[in-house]
């Protein structure tokens, strides 16, 4: 660490490497094409299934838009004047689309089981990247009057040692930052922005399911407040309802996962932070714990559990748990107020849903937010993935003048599903990739967690680059895989010196045939990846051979390194 902290870091990464370059080079450009040249243009973003099998029948008149286009706007009844659209949920994502749609002089009507102020533990973290998308979308006023913290980057905890990792911000504005503070603060700001618009109309009941007529969603049914179940009607349904959504099955094809659980405290005490205005990450056993300011004088401590069940709260297994097993591997400054934290407030709990995004390409609905679209929580992006695809949707949307135009609005709906991918697909890899990086289980894993910290100590390009891709500042794929293997291949360097003994080699072995697992079924789910299969390569028998031919010439010109 010494070395590449005071001396020169070419050099010292020249000298460790020269023993194994011709191995590491040959890996790291198999990678690379692999990824990069076989499978995706990852630039782009590679359409899902759906979106392929929607543009192969482009060319073939489709029967739901020439239905559509034939219907008549159907009557609303129980006296509901006429909208533009339906919005269902009325959290972060719907809140800030019904605000953005009527800019552009949409009449909304939004539907929100409960229009009160909620209290979550999750949801108060803002990226840099999220609040840029709050500005283009005219919404940053939201984060003042709610005693929003900023946050500048990132302080991660190994045991005794410790590094200060922040955001690539230079050159941008002074009040672009991360944003810490109470998720329901933020929301109820967004839902008085929207009712204070005379093209909003907000609406406290709850949906029951959408109506549908020929395969095509023409409304919603819902309970009202006072217990009566009605319809309404509108062109176009936005199904925002978050991540317990009722209607998500209607609209795409979820697969749920529920790799962990988050516990909630609240710290009463900002001065335990040991770096002010900084998120702080403690690599315990055997995951990761957040620490973040949320308000003036309040701290938000999240400790994951691994696993689909939690210990009971109700024995006291949970507080047995977090006094005995956690509390020990914070630091110090932080042990304290952890306890005492334990002992004053109300011990919260919620499982971290994963789910890619799956469309199913329906005429009249589209699906945002956390009902469409998961990761895991860990690196605070589902706000920030939200608002970047309204960002995205209001501008394919603003060219059509009328919602009941379901030409267009197809044309549109599908646009989206491709062009959301480059972002949001880098923020879900990176998160359920970083949860898998910074949890170990096993001692290759934790040497796989060591070789993070100090490549984030390194400083740099080593710090800022994954911190860009953390804060959504610079989201890419590519960026990501780049740094994914310079990770992997210090990992590798760092095992191996200064003698690659035969325990240090079953190491590296080892690491090497783990490194697959944490980032393919991310890029698999997120559709860069195709099937691996016979057909498949026989369809791509010209590139697999220029992979070959490539992978060969590198190795010879490596060789003598």
């Amino acid at each position: 660490m010494a070395e590449f902290r005071d001396g020169n870091i070419v050099e010292g990464w020249l000298r460790k490497m020269s023993l194994i370059l011709p191995i590491l080079f040959l890996w790291l450009v198999s990678a690379v094409v692999l990824i990069f040249y076989f499978f995706s243009e990852t630039s782009r973003g590679r359409r899902s299934e759906p979106d392929v099998q929607q543009q192969q029948q482009r060319r073939k008149p489709r029967p739901s838009a020439r239905i559509a286009e034939n219907q008549q706007r159907e009557p609303n009844n129980n006296e509901n004047e006429e909208v533009d659209c339906i919005i269902v949920g009325a959290g972060v994502a719907g809140a800030a689309l019904a605000c953005t749609l009527a800019k552009d002089g949409r009449k909304v009507k939004v539907f929100e089981r409960d229009l009160s102020e909620q209290d979550r533990i999750v949801g108060e973290l803002l990226q840099p990247g999220g609040y840029m998308k709050l500005l283009e979308l005219g919404l940053e006023d939201c984060v003042e009057e709610i005693d929003a913290q900023k946050v500048f980057g990132y302080a991660i905890f190994k045991k005794e040692a410790n590094t200060k990792v922040a955001y690539p911000l230079e050159g941008y504005a002074s009040n672009i930052s991360g944003r810490g503070f109470h998720n329901g603060r933020f929301v109820q700001r967004m839902r008085t922005k929207a009712a204070a618009n005379p093209l909003i109309q907000l609406e406290q009941a709850n949906v029951l399911s959408l109506i549908e007529s020929d395969g095509i969603v023409k409304g919603i049914r819902y309970r009202s407040s006072e217990g009566e179940e009605k319809n309404f009607y509108a062109p176009m349904t936005f199904v925002c309802d978050g991540s317990f959504s009722n209607l998500r099955r209607a609209v795409s094809n979820p697969k749920v996962r529920t790799p962990s659980w988050f516990v909630g405290l609240i710290i009463e005490n900002p001065a335990s932070l040991p770096f002010p205005n900084h998120g702080h990450v403690i690599l315990a056993d055997p995951s990761p714990l957040l620490f973040y300011p949320i308000s003036s004088t309040e701290v938000r401590c999240l400790v994951d559990i691994p696993g689909e069940n939690i210990p009971s709260g109700n024995n006291g297994q949970l507080t047995k748990y977090l006094r005995t097993v956690i509390a020990d591997q914070l630091p110090l400054k932080l042990r304290k107020p952890f306890l005492e934290a334990i002992e004053k407030c109300k011990i919260r709990s919620m499982p971290n849903k994963s789910m890619p995004a799956i469309p199913r390409a329906r005429p009249g609905v589209l699906i945002l937010g956390d009902a469409f679209n998961m990761r895991h929580p860990l690196t605070g992006g589902g706000m920030t993935v939200a608002l970047s695809d309204i960002v995205i949707l209001r501008d394919l949307l603003r060219p059509v003048k009328d919602f009941s135009h379901a030409q267009s609005l197809c044309d549109c709906l599908q646009d989206f599903y491709v062009r959301r991918k480059p972002i949001a697909s880098t923020i879900n890899i990176l998160a359920d990739s970083l949860y898998k990086v910074f949890s170990a289980s096993d001692y290759v894993e934790e040497e796989r967690r060591k070789a993070c910290f100090e490549y984030l100590s390194l400083g740099g390009m080593f710090a800022s680059g994954p911190m860009g891709l953390l804060g959504a500042i610079h989201p890419s794929i590519a960026i990501l895989v780049f740094h994914f293997l310079l990770l992997t291949g210090y990992g590798l360097v760092r095992v191996l010196m200064p003698f690659p003994s035969p325990s240090r080699l079953w190491i590296a072995a080892r690491l090497v045939w783990k490194a697959p697992d944490i980032l393919l079924p991310s890029l698999r789910n997120e559709g860069f990846l195709p099937t691996l299969n016979f057909k498949t390569l026989m369809a791509n028998k010209s590139r697999v051979m220029w992979s070959i031919f490539i992978l060969s010439t590198l190795f010879l010109l490596a060789w003598p390194l």
